[in-house]
This record gives C-alpha cells, sequence and structure tokens, in this order.
C-alpha cells in the first residue's frame, strides 16, 4: 500500500513538472516573440552596464513586464532545480517549494526597500534590487534547456547537473562584483557597508537556505 502510495506521488509529481516547464516555456517564448528587445538589453546588462543602464532609462511598460516574466520564470525554474538537487518527489514539497522561493525573494525586495527607505536613498534601493535580481532572473531563463536535459536525459545528469552549479556559482561572483563596484564607485559607499549589505541580503539568506535544505 505505501509502494502504491509512492507510486502515485511520482507520477503526481512527474505530471507537476511537465505542467510547470510547460509554462516556464511559454514564459520564455512571450519574452521572445514580444519583448525580445528589452530581454536582450536585459540579458546584455549581465555583463555590460550601459545595457543595464540603457534598459533601466527605459523605464516603461514593456520593462516592467519584462521584469515581471522574468520573475515568474526564475521562481518556477529555481523550484524546479531545488526539488531535483534534494530529491524531492512530493506533490504538496514541489509546491511548498514554489512559495517558499517567491516569498524569499519577496522578503529580500522588501527588506532592501525598507533599508533605501529609512536612510532616504530610495534610488539606490532601486538600483540595489534590481542588480540584485538581474543576474538571478537571468539565471532562471538560461537554465531553462539544462532542466530539459536534467529530467529526460538521464545519462548526463551528472554533466548537467556540473554545468547547473557552474553556471550558479559564475552568477553569483559576477552579481558580488557587480553590486560592490556599483555600491564603491558609483555610489561612495566605504567597503564596510557595502561587504555588510552583501553578508545580510546577498549571502547569508543562501547559506539559511541550504543548510535547512529549504
Amino acid at each position: 500500500m505505501e509502494n502504491m502510495k509512492e507510486y502515485v506521488n511520482l507520477y503526481a509529481y512527474k505530471d507537476s513538472f511537465f505542467l510547470i516547464l510547460t509554462i516556464s516555456f511559454l514564459l520564455i517564448s512571450i519574452l521572445k516573440s514580444t519583448y525580445w528587445k528589452h530581454t536582450i538589453l536585459l540579458l546584455k546588462g549581465l555583463f555590460y552596464q550601459r545595457y543595464s543602464n540603457q534598459f533601466l532609462r527605459e523605464d516603461n511598460v514593456f520593462t516592467e513586464r519584462v521584469n515581471i516574466i522574468a520573475s515568474f520564470i526564475l521562481i518556477l525554474n529555481l523550484s524546479l532545480l531545488i526539488a531535483y538537487f534534494f530529491d524531492i518527489i512530493l506533490l504538496y514539497k514541489l509546491m511548498l517549494i514554489i512559495i517558499k522561493v517567491a516569498l524569499f525573494y519577496l522578503i529580500k525586495v522588501v527588506i532592501i526597500w525598507s533599508i533605501s527607505k529609512v536612510f532616504m536613498l530610495r534610488e539606490i534601493g532601486k538600483l540595489a534590487i534590481f542588480f540584485s535580481l538581474l543576474f538571478d532572473r537571468a539565471f532562471g531563463i538560461l537554465i531553462f534547456p539544462l532542466l530539459f536535459f536534467l529530467y529526460f536525459f538521464y545519462f548526463e545528469t551528472v554533466i548537467i547537473s556540473s554545468l547547473i552549479i557552474m553556471l550558479f556559482i559564475t552568477f553569483f561572483i559576477l552579481k558580488i562584483f557587480s553590486l560592490w563596484k556599483i555600491g564603491k564607485f558609483n555610489f561612495g559607499f566605504s567597503h564596510f557597508y557595502i561587504f555588510l549589505y552583501l553578508c545580510i541580503v546577498e549571502i547569508f539568506p543562501i547559506l539559511l537556505l541550504v543548510k535547512n535544505k529549504i
């Protein structure tokens, strides 16, 4: 009876995974077909600040939609990735992961915005939120094909998993470096305050989530 329950849960999970991956693919298709110009600006902003500055300068309904759609893609794809690495096959646990990932980013945005409002640095807060999420959103989009191979091509899971981990580490290092550079050279913050921000907002939450296995 217990084996039958696990069997049903496994298939429910597979169906849910396929549905979530399909939704993610549709959202990426929307970015490609409707908002490709702004999506390219967003992705190029990973390596060239002038593109991210151009994206921020436009600040219109199209850039807002790109940010929202990319955030949904990030939440869905990151949740599937976490479920895979932690061997989660129960449907309700997968749904909990999606909720927790969404809450994680919501709380992160609220913390950054609250700090900037208290110190009357709203413009800096807006930039901090954008650049903090920029690399995560791009990561969420770029891991989609890797997730597809990860779930459907079992003979290459080790290679795909290694590529995803390397991509995550690369993006995380780029994000830390980018935030450090902006804080130091654009706004003249001291190394101590930048380090404090990175530890509290960027590094510590990830360590906490990993330690508690989400």
